[in-house]
């Protein structure tokens, strides 16, 4: 874990809901156009606005599964063009 006045991370193990309530967050945060992450007493906090450069990678190599969302935006601009192609992310059953 470490964070400064500009950076911030933070790597844990947390379980199914634990993630579920941190996705929860952001959405809420990017719903009211602030995000605060927070750890050890130390704080960033990120203001979305405008467009917001998604990406979204996902692969299996075996048994271990990585899933990674990065946003990307800057605070000066909110232009730029939109993807083209939508994304589609589902849940499905599991079996």
């Amino acid at each position: 874990m470490s964070s400064s006045a500009n950076r911030f991370r933070h790597e844990s193990l947390q379980d199914c809901q634990s993630i579920i309530n941190y996705l929860i967050a952001l959405k809420d945060g990017f719903e009211s156009g602030a995000l605060l992450f927070s750890t050890d007493g130390r704080n960033l906090v990120l203001k979305p606005d405008g467009l917001i450069n998604l990406n979204v990678e996902a692969k299996r190599k075996g048994e271990e599964i990585k899933l990674s969302l990065k946003m990307r935006w800057s605070e000066n601009e909110g232009g730029g063009n939109p993807e083209d192609q939508p994304l589609l992310i589902e849940p499905i059953k599991a079996s």
